[in-house]
Order: structure tokens, then C-alpha cells, then sequence
């Protein structure tokens, strides 16, 4: 099933089921289960389409365990890792492999002829065969061998996966990767100690992916994604694993949207509504769009609505059945027909809209109509005979009751017909009523529940209607003034004479005779069946070569169509029915050729897997012949060979009405499973022991950690990785869970959490009150708006009665959740409507807090509504969320995590002011059944609980900073360490960063001040400093251009240009540059004068030139000389070191660690230290906050988890807004090139807070136990690189600072900590306090002074720097919105402006008021 378009149909028609990962928003698994091929794929082969491209074994080996790892690393999961390779799969897959792998064999080699026709020299070593990715291959038993090592590798150095059992299924395992995992969550359920609540996360590509999730029927379950692009393929970059966005499927939210979309029809059926059963249906319908053992049905598509379509019958049909179509796996073939019969009338409808020949019947059709128009234009009344057989039945029922015996037996007389009459006969049957003033209802029914039309004398619909009809009889007045009365007295001749010519005119009335065929429908009818058999006699006939007419030709394939359809249902629900059972057709039957399916039953034998080899046999094209035995591979290519018909090296390929050649079907001959055993079978005896060992079976491994005697792992590449000489791994082979008389568990287990109820971090849409539609929408979830339907979900507003004082007086200070459904705790600073905020204050020292309102600044009140119209937008467009009217909105600082104190406990950390959101009050959930253990405060644990012996820790002492120890010892209140360091460290680090420092300083220039310096337009300057494309004579284009600044992709060029604000600048070298091309190249600048943006031609450039071509290639010659094509462009919004310092810092790195020996390693005992003199590994990520690093600095790893090693050193060689890019003394296995800015394996993208900084200690800690202290930088680090411009006020005006005017200082603001209860500083005023020394300003262990963010040149960060008494303000007020500081305030004086339209800072003062003066301590 083709994945993208499977996976953006349902996140269209279910906006909310994918999830973004981001920080502190992601689930907690129990399980994470990998489909490996899809990896092995993406870190072997990324980019098929350029024939240049070449990846050594060993570098697919490493990028393959980088991937796992970064997986790993974002799932973390408690108890199981599953690795699942594909093993042998069924022969019923081996069809789709071998479609897949003679496509991939043709596609390399027109690739590769396409560029030697170019004349492109090709690299010598031949390019990598994905085909190889196949069970049986050298490779696949090479790859065995290195996850093996790595997986012991891991456990032995990696802290997060020795909690965890790992097991690796590997390509000796006969299955599907994808199978193989949902057999083990099979068993896995079947056994008395499951845990209903299984928290599962399922790596992989592939559509049925969601189908098994589902299947299993545990909803807290998740599939992991990258992200999927949509629209025109881009260029296929190197992106860094960093770079690429994932995404949860949730299907706890999917369960719900199916719900959603199934259950009106609870009340109409005859028999108990059941969402499990209803999901059960769901998967056996998609398995006719598309599945990888059947081919799907004709016109079934996804882009065209086939699966819409599908949920359409099905919704029609199942209340007319007496229970559901699919068993668990088993299909009642009874019903199933009433769904397809449904189907075939769809499939008739798209043949009457795309392929039959209406011309004929319409032609026909306006002619007779032509002539009945005619009779009526001439008075003429003229009826068909379907009209006169009507009339007949109203006359003789007019005739038979014109002399009641009473009124009320006239009342209770009508004349019922069965409603199955077309358009034209109920036109005729109101006339005729009119006509007759006879009442007439239309939507009566007889007690079979058919439709019935009801005609009655006038006055009897006075009276109460039968309870099974309410329709509404009219009549209308007639032609002649006689004939409005006819009825009025029953004994009135005249009117009886009135009826009587009006029954007289329709029994003269001339019939159309219709031929012999019947009338008109019919005789469509049977053209139209007539026309389908022709086109279906052409479909079966070139298609599949059989005869529509030979009824055992199509029983045979209807029959082996439908059993497979079983067969795939028992594959997912059970397992493996038949390894030999296959589809022996490429193409499907028509949908309305599905018949007999209710007679049907299947049996299905075992039987056995193909061993690998027979396998590689049965799915590899000839190209492919190396990853094959010797042995065997003259099978695929000698004349005399008995199967090699097997082999085509030319087939067709046929899109039958898909879009992408991928999805085409591959015309090559089925293998013969006799003919191809019989043909190996002669050549086994010539297989080696190795070969005879790679095509047999073998089991599972499964991994612990052992925390006994360690071993000795060899390596897996010798030379290339190292031994594992203390390896804490233990392997042992590994079976699945069995069943032993027990029965796999149908549905949901017993004691399952659903909805709002489901586990932390499983989103639900229960959580709030909420309608749903099914509509047009427009939801945009791929980037453009969905032409679709999806569902619409509409909040009920819960507090929409409730004054705005109330809810601020119920909110304020109380934990929240926002982010619905995903939701996210934070605590509720302010709340506000359209005129004011609501905050909680302090009025008279001494008293409760009291809820006080304040208006808006007049810019404010536009932010305000701004805001709201933005936050009710993206939910409409890009959640199919109606939020309705939003008139208040909730301040929220969200939950950052956990911070640990001094004690060693676990409390909350929220946000601080620059960080608060803002979310709809009806959008926001009071509280959660189930809390996230990963936030839960925790008291701190004992000593020698918390830090057990011979564990590994960091010492944070003054001297000695940042080595690793070793726990010696624990008492109640202390603990001893075993330091083991060389002494020469401290110096080293000095020179590391020397060689940062000693680079020659750079001078920058702002454009049009380079435009002087040179004597150029500001223009020119622009348009050398990037590309100036110019023509030649022969149509090529050159860059004449510098290419030190690319402004669309936010590039800059090292030491050559930046742009801080609104210009791009250039240093000293790039003007340099400048002025030595304009000397060389005095025409390209006189050019740049006058040309416009257009392309420009050679002989433009040198006019006087001989030969203007020449020149130009003689410019471009020059420019390459001069290192402009070895330019390494940046983003602008990061600060990096250029290669050549990277080389150097590289080098000296290597002669520190050459010189080293482990007789020089010193060790020291320290004992009786407190608890926060040391560093846990474990604890790095709730310590290390705030600290601040630079370009140069040493830092060591104190991460015991991730790719790079614990205790690594390395330099910091580039500075991101989130993390930091580090070259290491060492190679490492998941290292990488930092995009060929190091060598390889060596550099990595880090966390700031995996890291401890050894050029500026920042946590140095007293070693006394009495007094306990330790410096910690309370200054947020916040890197800002490039252009990030700010809203300056205009003049005489305050600045909008969020909803209200920016605070006004004196002096020296005093900073404020954003949870001064923690230990973060003092408290005054019951707020935080200011620097001992009275400044706000936090000093840098270098010596430099770091200021509170928002410039140093005095402007407060976005208004959130309380009053000083005593003074009056001092600078400017600062604030608005600058991105990217989203809602952060105002930034440095020197940026220009901003992009960002919401609110300015929450928490800013007004009158007096502000987190300076009185209010009570930030909740936590």
C-alpha cells in the first residue's frame, strides 16, 4: 500500500493523529519495536537517482547504528527493544519482492547509461545493489555480525539501554520484520501476566503498518515516522539526523476518529455496536485498496476517494446484515458478498461516468422526448405506458368510492402504489392529483418497510395520520372554475360531471408506444450491461489472457482472489496460514465480477519457508546474480538453463491507473516453485560451509546487561572498530512467548484504560466536551489546504457561562494543561479578555492575594485580538478544531521538567515569564486521570541509595574540575571519590583555546559602507556578493559572483559575512576581495552598474574583449583561484569555526592524546564531600542549566546515554540556537562529518546541558560539608546569531509590551529568578533578588560580564524588570514581539525589527505592579 498517499488521506480525514516530536512532549514507552529493512534502506542507498553517489560498507554499517541509537535516544524505552529484520518471507510476498527488485535492477542501469551517454566518468568501485537487502545474502550476514556488536556495545556503554531487554530478530529468522513483531505483541496478549496497558511505539514506512496497530487492539500505541514531504520532490541533501522532523501516529486518536466516524449508524443496527468489530471491518476494506500479497481492485484508488467510497457501502450495508463482516481474522463470506454487491454498483456507475457510449441512448432519448413536447405544445395530452397504467389504477379507484356508503368511508379509503417510480411517473403522479384534487403523501410505509405513495380523497388528511405516516398531502387548485368545487358536495352532478372530463381527457390521451425492447431505462439498462460485458471481455483479455465467457476461467480467478483476501486476514490476525500460497495473477477481477463469494470456503496447508538461497533465487533479476552462490547463478543466464524464462532481462510494466512508476505492475513470469527446487537441487552439493550455514535457519537473539565479571567482545571490523574489552553483555537465544493451550485474546484486554482515562502522554479527544461532522473542511496539514473531507471536531466551551473574574479567581496559580489533545502541564499566570488582565496580586502586605484586573494598552487590545484570531485559526486549518468565539485566553508558563535542589530532591520547573503562552480558556483541561511519572516531584533519596559504590560521577570540586571519579564510599551526609586525571589537562585546555583566539580578528563592514570603500553601488555589492549569472555563446551559464552571502536559503559565509540586523556585512578578507576582482575585472563591475536583475550575455560583460566566451571562463578560472568555490556557507542564525581551525584543533588533539600514557594518569582519594560536589550522569540534564559555552571552549561529556562516549573531551567548533557542535579527541561509531566541516566520526550536534565546560567552570562546588555551596549561572543561555530584528516604538510612544505599557527603570535592573523558591537566589519582596553586588548582571568565568537578555545597553527584556523604588525611569521602555523571541519581549537596541504580531511580554509591570514589588513566589 503505497504509504504516502495512505498516510496523508488519513491525516487529512483525521487531522490530530500525527504528532510533531518536540521536547518534553512525547510519550512514555514501554516498548519500542523497529521494521528494520526500512533503515537499512535509507542509510545505504539515500540517493538512488545520482550515479555518482558511492557509500563504503563500513560507513552504511555506522549510519545504520547512528539511526538506531537516534531512535533509541528519542524513545527511550523502559523494558523491551525489538529489532526486526526481514527473514524468508511467504510466497505470497516473494510476488511483490521480485516486482520490486527487477524494477530496481532496470532502474540502476538506465541511471547508470543515462550519465555515460552525458560522458561522466563514473567512479571505479561499482555502485551499492540495494537488491542485496535481501535474507541469504554476504551482506545481510555481514550486517548480523555488526549489530550484534553494536547492540554489546551499547549496553556495555550506554546507561539508557541496560534497563532494557534487547532482542534482535535478524534475517535467519523466517518472516516479515513487521510480522515477526506483531507475532510477539500477539503472545505476548495471549499470556495471564500481560499488562493490558502496554505502552507500544512501532518504528517503520510502510502503510499496514497502522492496519497491524490497529489489529492488535492495545490503543496505547504509536507508530514512528519521519516526516513525509508532499508536493515536487526536492533535491536530496545530506540532512543531519538532528534535522529531520518526526512524527507519532497516535492511535488512541485514530481509534476515536474511527468512532467517530462509524458510530451514527449504532441506532440502526439489528445488533450490539462495537468499535473493536467496526475497526476489524475497517482493515479488511483497506485491504482492497491496497496490500502487498493482492493486487488492489480496478478504480479503487486512495486519491480518488476509494476508501471514502468504501466507508460509504459499508455504512449503507451493515444495518441491513445480522452482524459483522470480519471474525477476527476470519471472513463471513455472507456478508462480505452484500458489501461487494454494493461495490458493483459503484464500479457500474463509474463506467456509465468514464467509458460507455451514451451518445446512442441519448440520441434516442431527445428525439422521443422531442415528440411528446410536440403533442403537448399542440394541447395535445400524451403518456407513456408506464403513466397509463397509473391512470388506470387512479380511475378505477376514483370510480369505485364515488358513492360512499358513509364519510367515514370515504375517509378511510386510499389507494397505496409501492415508491419505486422514476423521475418522469412522479412528475405525472402529482399532475394527475392536481388535476383530480386528490391528496397525496409520498413518505408512508406498509410493514415491510417499503416506501409507499398514498393517494387519498380530499379532507381525510383532516384527520390524525397512522403513526408510520406523516407526510403532508396539498392540493392545488385545476384548470376550470367547475373543477374546484368537484368534491365539495358529494351529491353535486355537476361535479361528478367535472371528474368525469378530466378522467375522460387522460383515457383519450395517446400512449407512446415504447419498441419491443421496453421503455427507454430499460433499454439503457441493457446497453449499458452489453457495453460493461465488451469492456470487460477487453480487460480480462489483455490483462490477464482469460476469457470472460469461460466460466471456469473466471471462477478460478474470482475464487483465488477472494482466498487470498482470507489468507491476508489470517496472516494479520494469526499469522502465516500457507507459506507456499500465492497469487498466481498480476491483475485483480472487477468489482462487480465478485460473485458467488457467500458459497466460498478456504483451506489452507501449512507447508514450509523457502530456505534464504531458494529465496534469492525466487526474487533476484540477473543483474543481480553476485549477492547469489556461485552455484547457482548460471541458472539465471545459460541458454541451457531449465529456468531461465525465470529471468527476463526486458519486461512491461504497466501503471493500471496508478500515478508513480514505483507503483506500476511488473509483468514477469511467476516463479514455479517444482521447477526452480528441482533446478538448485542439482547444484547443491557444490555450496561451501559457509554458504551451507547463511542458507540455513536460526533463532532470535536477545541481550541484557550483565553486570557480573565483564568479557571480552571481539570486533565486528577489525581495524575499524575496537574490541570490547570489559563488555557487560550477556547473549542468549531467544523464543517467543507461547501459547500452550492458551487462546490468542480477541478485542480489547480486560482492566484497559481508554479515553480520558488512557495513560499519560496518549492523548484523547474526551478530555473536553466535543461534537464532530464529517465536511469540507480545507484542512491544512501537508502544506496545502486538503480538497477532502475530514473530521470536524467542535469544543463545547465549558466555562462559556462563567464571568472572567471567576475563572481567573479558580485559575490563577493553579496547574493547567494545554497543547489539547497533546496535552502539556504549565501553571496559569494571568488570564485576560478583549479589555483586560486578570492577575493575582498582593495589594496590602501581609494579605492574601487578590485577583486584580487592569485595562490594555490601546496596542494591546489589537495584540489581544490578534492573538485569539490566530490561536482560533490554527486550530480550525490545521487541527479541523472549531474552538468557537475565544473571549478569554489563559496565560500559561509551561513545565520545563524537573529541577533538582541541593537535598538531592526532584521538584517542578516551570518557565519563566519570557517563555508563557497563551491558549483559549475552553482549550485548556483542569486536570488529568493519569499523571507522567517522568514529572512527579521526588524526595531526595539516600546517599548511598543515590549514588551507590563504584559508580561513575564528575567531580565539580575548584580543583580538579570536571574529572571523572569513582564512589568510594557513603555515609549518611557525605560521600568519598577516587579521582583519576592526568595532571596536564588544565594546560591543555588553554591551548585548545589559543587556537580559537589567536585567529586574526575580523573587522565588519555594513553593505553600503563597503559600497564606499570600493567604489561601488550599494546594488553592485548586492549582487557580486551573491551570484551574477552570465551567458555565453554556446547557451552555458557561469556565476561570476562571489558567493558570500545567499540571502533566500539564510546563509553567510565564514569570516566573510553575517547579517546582525537589516544589512548584510562583510569583513576586512571579503572587502579585500571586492576591491582586488574590480581591479582585475574592471568590466564585471562597470556591468554590474547598469544591468538590471536579468541574465546578462558575455559580450555585454566584455564588449571589447576578442573573445568575450573566453574571458568570462578566464573571470570564473580567477575566482576559483582565489577559494570562492571552497567558500563555506553557514546559516546565518549559527556561529561556526572554519575548517582550517577546525584542522588545527584536530591536530593538536591528536598529539595531546598521542603523548599520553596510562602511566601518567594520577589518582587522589577526596573524602567527606557533600552530595553537590559531584556530577551523576544522570543527573546532567536537571543540574547543567544556564550554562554558557563559546566557540573554543573544552567541554567533557557527562551523558552516560547517546552516541558519544562517557568522559569524551572535545571542543566546541559551532554554536546553534538549541546546541552545539563538537569535535572530539576521538572517533566514535555514531561521530559524523558535521557536514565535512571534521573528520570523519569525530564530531557530533550536542545538547548544552550533555555537556560540562572545562575553559569556564561554571558549577564549581564547595568540597566542605558544612558549608555546602555551589556557584551556579542563573542567566538563561539563549545563542542569537543573525538578522533578528526588533519593533522599535515610534516616537513619544511606550512600546507595546504584551497587553499593556513596559515597565520604566532606574539604574541597574534588578533580575528577576524565574522560580526563586528553588534555590536560585534570594528572595526580596517574596520575588527573586538582585546579584550580591547589586547587579543584575551574571559574571562569565572568563572575566566577561553576561547581561540579562534583551541588550546590554539597558533596555529590560520585555518589560519583566520590576520597579526600583526611590528613582525615576532611567531608559526606555522595551517590549513587543521580535522573532524569533515568540512572546518574549523586547531584544538589544541594535536589532531592527520584528516580524512577530502577538503579545509582548506577560508579566510586565503596570502601575506599580509586577513580579517586583509584592507578588506572591511563581507556584510551583
Amino acid at each position: 500500500m503505497g504509504i504516502p498517499k495512505f498516510f496523508r488521506y488519513i491525516s487529512e480525514r483525521y487531522p490530530l493523529t500525527s504528532q510533531l516530536i518536540q521536547e518534553n512532549n512525547i510519550p512514555e514507552f514501554d516498548n519500542l519495536y523497529i521494521d528494520f529493512n526500512g533503515i537499512i534502506h535509507n542509510c545505504s542507498h539515500p540517493n538512488d537517482e545520482d550515479a555518482h553517489f558511492r557509500l563504503s560498507e563500513e560507513q552504511i554499517f555506522t549510519s545504520i547504528f547512528t539511526y538506531v541509537d537516534h531512535l533509541f535516544g528519542k524513545i527511550k524505552p523502559k523494558k523491551l527493544f525489538f529489532m526486526a529484520v526481514d527473514g524468508v518471507a511467504p510466497r505470497a510476498k516473494m510476488n511483490q519482492q521480485r516486482s520490486r527488485r527487477f524494477r530496481t535492477a532496470k532502474e540502476a542501469k538506465e541511471v547508470r547509461e543515462k550519465a555515460e551517454r552525458k560522458g561522466e566518468k563514473l567512479p571505479e568501485e561499482k555502485a551499492f545493489d540495494s537488491n542485496c537487502i535481501t535474507p541469504g545474502t554476504p551482506f545481510m550476514a555481514r550486517l548480523s555480525e555488526q549489530l550484534r556488536y553494536f547492540v554489546n556495545k551499547k549496553i556495555t556503554e550506554d546507561s539508557n539501554w541496560r534497563d532494557v531487554t534487547v532482542v534482535l530478530s535478524g534475517h535467519e529468522v523466517p518472516g516479515e520484520g513487521e510480522h515477526k513483531i506483531m507475532e510477539y505483541i500477539r503472545k505476548s496478549r495471549a499470556q495471564a501476566d500481560y499488562d493490558p496497558n502496554v505502552r507500544h511505539c512501532l518504528y517503520g514506512l510502510d502503510a499496514d503498518l497502522i492496519m497491524l496497530a490497529l489489529l492488535s487492539h492495545d490503543p496505547h500505541f504509536c507508530l514512528l515516522r519521519e516526516e513525509v514531504k508532499f508536493g515536487p520532490s526536492k533535491s536530496k541533501a545530506n540532512k543531519s539526523l538532528e534535522s529531520i522532523n518526526f512524527y507519532l501516529l497516535h492511535l488512541t486518536l485514530m481509534r476515536e476518529y474511527l468512532d467517530l466516524e462509524f458510530h451514527d449508524i449504532e441506532p440502526m443496527l439489528p445488533f450490539n455496536y462495537n468499535l473493536e468489530r467496526v475497526i476489524d471491518d475497517f482493515i479488511l476494506l483497506a485491504v482492497f485498496i491496497g496490500n502487498d500479497f493482492l493486487p488492489h481492485l480496478p478504480d479503487l484508488h486512495i486519491h480518488e476517494n476509494g476508501l471514502e467510497r468504501l466507508f460509504e457501502i459499508y455504512k449503507k450495508a451493515l444495518p441491513s446484515l445480522d452482524g459483522y463482516i470480519n471474525e477476527s481474522g476470519t471472513i463471513n463470506t455472507r456478508r462480505l458478498q452484500v458489501i461487494l454487491d454494493e461495490m458493483a454498483e459503484w464500479e457500474k456507475e463509474i463506467f456509465q461516468k468514464e467509458y460507455a457510449d451514451m451518445n446512442w441512448y441519448k440520441g434516442k432519448q431527445a428525439k422521443h422526448v422531442k415528440e411528446m413536447e410536440s403533442a403537448r405544445n399542440r394541447n395535445k395530452l400524451v403518456l407513456t405506458q408506464p403513466q397509463r397504467e397509473i391512470f388506470d389504477q387512479v380511475r378505477a379507484f376514483v370510480l369505485d368510492h364515488r358513492n360512499p356508503t358513509s364519510q367515514a368511508h370515504l375517509r378511510r379509503t386510499r389507494l397505496a402504489m409501492p415508491n419505486t417510480f422514476p423521475a418522469r411517473e412522479r412528475k405525472f403522479i402529482a399532475t394527475l392529483a392536481d388535476d383530480l384534487h386528490l391528496s397525496l403523501t409520498w413518505d408512508e410505509y406498509d410493514d415491510d418497510d417499503q416506501n409507499l405513495v398514498v393517494w387519498r380523497f380530499p379532507g381525510e388528511l383532516d384527520e390524525p395520520l397512522p403513526e408510520n405516516g406523516n407526510g403532508n398531502g396539498h392540493t392545488n387548485g385545476g384548470e376550470a372554475e367547475e373543477e374546484d368545487e368537484a368534491w365539495e358536495d358529494e351529491e353535486d352532478e355537476e361535479s361528478k360531471a367535472a371528474v368525469d372530463r378530466i378522467l375522460t381527457k387522460y383515457a383519450k390521451a395517446k400512449v407512446m408506444e415504447d419498441d419491443q425492447d421496453g421503455d427507454f431505462d430499460r433499454r439503457y439498462e441493457a446497453s449499458v450491461k452489453e457495453k460493461m460485458d465488451e469492456w470487460k471481455r477487453g480487460y480480462y483479455k489483455g490483462k490477464l489472457e482469460i476469457s470472460y465467457d469461460d466460466p471456469k476461467e473466471m471462477g478460478d480467478l474470482i475464487y483465488r482472489y477472494i482466498e487470498g483476501v482470507q489468507w491476508v486476514m489470517h496472516y494479520y490476525y494469526s499469522g502465516v496460514a500457507s507459506w507456499g500460497w500465492f497469487y498466481d495473477y498480476h491483475y485483480a477481477p472487477r468489482i462487480s465480477d465478485l460473485m458467488g463469494v457467500d458459497k466460498m470456503t478456504f483451506h489452507f496447508e501449512l507447508g514450509k519457508p523457502f530456505f534464504p538461497f531458494q529465496q534469492l533465487m525466487g526474487v533476484l533479476p540477473e543483474a543481480s546474480k553476485e549477492h547469489i552462490p556461485r552455484a547457482y547463478q548460471e541458472l539465471m543466464y545459460d541458454v541451457n538453463s531449465p529456468i531461465l524464462d525465470f529471468y527476463p532481462t526486458e519486461f512491461e510494466s504497466d501503471l493500471n491507473g496508478k500515478k508513480q512508476e514505483w507503483e506500476a505492475v511488473v509483468k514477469i513470469p511467476f516463479i514455479d516453485e517444482v521447477r526452480l527446487l528441482k533446478a538448485m537441487g542439482s547444484r547443491d552439493h557444490m555450496l561451501t560451509q559457509e554458504e551451507r550455514q547463511r542458507n540455513s535457519f536460526g533463532t532470535s537473539t536477545q541481550f541484557s546487561f550483565n553486570p557480573g565479571e565483564p568479557t571480552v567482545y571481539p570486533s565486528s571490523l577489525p581495524g575499524f572498530f575496537p574490541a570490547l574489552h570489559r563488555c557487560t553483555c550477556k547473549m542468549e537465544p531467544y523464543d517467543l512467548p507461547t501459547l500452550d493451550g492458551l487462546h490468542l485474546i480477541e478485542g480489547l484486554c480486560d482492566g484497559v484504560f481508554l479515553g480520558a482515562a488512557a495513560l499519560a502522554g496518549f492523548p484523547s479527544l474526551q478530555t473536553l466536551p466535543h461534537t464532530a461532522a464529517l465536511g469540507h473542511h480545507g484542512v491544512n496539514v501537508h502544506g496545502s489546504e486538503s480538497r477532502n473531507k475530514s473530521m470536524v471536531v467542535h469544543i463545547q466551551n465549558a466555562h462559556e457561562d462563567k464571568k472572567i473574574a471567576a475563572v481567573a479567581e479558580e485559575m490563577i496559580g493553579q496547574r493547567t494543561f494545554v497543547g489539547w489533545p497533546f496535552l502539556k502541564e504549565g501553571v496559569v499566570s494571568s488570564v485576560s479578555d478583549s479589555l483586560f488582565k486578570y492577575e493575582k496580586m498582593t495589594v496590602v502586605p501581609g494579605s492574601a492575594p487578590k485577583v486584580i484586573s487592569n485595562p490594555h494598552s490601546p496596542q494591546g487590545v489589537g495584540l489581544w485580538k490578534m492573538k485569539a484570531e490566530k490561536i482560533e485559526h490554527y486550530y480550525s486549518k490545521r487541527c479541523g478544531i472549531i474552538t468557537g468565539n475565544i473571549d478569554v485566553l489563559v496565560h500559561v508558563r509551561p513545565l520545563k521538567g524537573l529541577k533538582r535542589l541541593d537535598t538531592g530532591a526532584l521538584v517542578k520547573d516551570y518557565e519563566g515569564p519570557e517563555k508563557e503562552t497563551e491558549q483559549a480558556v475552553q482549550m485548556t483541561v483542569s486536570e488529568v486521570v493519569s499523571e507522567d511519572p517522568r514529572f512527579m516531584e521526588k524526595e531526595a533519596p539516600p546517599l548511598s541509595e543515590e549514588f551507590p559504590v563504584d559508580s561513575k560521577v564528575f567531580f565539580l570540586g575548584e580543583h580538579a574540575y570536571g574529572v571523572a571519579a569513582q564512589v568510594s564510599e557513603t555515609t549518611k551526609e557525605t560521600l568519598s571519590v577516587i579521582l583519576a586525571f592526568f595532571p596536564s589537562e588544565q594546560a591543555e585546555n588553554e591551548k585548545f583555546k589559543e587556537v580559537v583566539t589567536n585567529r586574526a580578528a575580523q573587522r565588519y563592514f555594513p553593505s553600503f559602507k563597503v559600497a564606499e570603500m570600493v567604489g561601488l553601488s550599494s546594488m553592485a555589492i548586492a549582487r557580486i556578493t551573491s551570484r551574477f549569472m552570465v551567458l555565453t555563446s554556446d547557451g552555458q551559464k557561469h556565476d561570476l559572483g562571489l558567493s558570500l552571502k545567499f540571502e533566500a536559503k539564510s546563509l553567510k559565509v565564514i569570516d566573510y559575512s553575517k547579517k546582525d540586523g537589516k544589512y548584510w556585512e562583510f569583513s576586512d578578507k571579503a572587502v579585500d576581495l571586492i576591491r582586488e576582482y574590480a581591479q582585475t575585472y574592471p568590466e564585471v563591475m562597470a556591468v554590474l552598474r547598469h544591468a538590471g536583475d536579468a541574465m546578462v550575455q558575455s559580450d555585454e560583460v566584455f564588449r571589447n574583449a576578442e573573445n568575450p566566451d573566453a574571458k568570462v571562463k578566464e573571470a570564473k578560472a580567477w575566482l576559483s583561484t582565489k577559494g570562492v568555490r571552497g567558500f563555506e556557507p553557514v546559516s546565518l542564525f549559527c556561529d561556526q569555526l572554519k575548517k582550517e581551525t577546525v584542522k588545527e584543533i584536530e591536530e593538536l588533539a591528536d598529539r595531546t592524546t598521542s603523548s599520553k600514557s596510562r602511566d601518567a594518569i594520577k589518582k587522589a582519594i577526596v573524602k567527606g564531600i557533600p552530595r553537590q560536589a559531584v556530577l551523576k550522569p544522570a543527573h546532567s540534564a536537571y543540574r547543567l542549566q544556564n550554562q554558557h559555552f563559546a566557540l573554543g571552549d573544552r567541554v567533557t561529556m557527562v551523558q552516560d546515554s547517546g552516541g558519544v562516549p562517557l568522559s569524551a573531551k572535545g571542543v566546541v567548533i559551532g554554536m546553534n540556537a538549541k546546541t552545539m557542535d563538537v569535535v572530539w579527541d576521538v572517533p566514535f561509531m555514531s561521530g559524523s562529518t558535521l557536514s565535512d566541516r571534521c573528520s570523519a566520526y569525530r564530531g557530533s550536534t550536542v545538547e548544552f546541558t550533555s555537556c560540562l565546560n572545562l575553559t569556564h567552570p561554571q558549577f564549581i562546588a564547595s568540597t566542605n560539608p558544612n558549608a555546602p555551596t555551589q556557584q551556579k549561572p542563573t542567566t538563561p543561555f539563549n545563542p542569537r546569531f543573525g538578522p533578528h530584528p526588533a519593533i522599535q516604538p515610534k516616537p513619544g510612544q511606550q512600546a507595546a509590551s504584551g497587553f499593556r505599557p513596559a515597565p520604566q527603570t532606574q539604574g541597574t535592573p534588578v533580575h528577576i529568578m524565574s522560580n526563586p523558591n528553588r534555590g536560585r537566589g534570594a528572595i526580596v519582596n517574596g520575588r527573586g533578588g538582585a546579584h550580591p553586588n547589586g547587579s543584575s548582571a551574571n559574571h562569565h568565568p572568563s572575566g566577561s560580564v553576561d547581561h540579562p537578555r534583551g541588550g546590554p545597553r539597558g533596555g529590560a527584556r520585555g518589560g519583566f524588570v520590576p520597579l526600583v523604588r526611590g528613582g525615576p525611569p532611567h531608559v526606555p521602555p522595551r517590549g513587543g514581539f521580535a522573532p524569533p523571541f515568540r512572546g518574549r519581549g523586547g531584544p538589544p537596541h541594535d536589532f531592527d525589527r520584528g516580524r512577530g504580531r502577538g503579545f509582548s511580554p506577560r508579566g510586565g509591570l503596570r502601575g506599580g505592579r509586577g513580579r517586583g514589588n509584592a507578588a506572591p513566589p511563581v507556584p510551583t
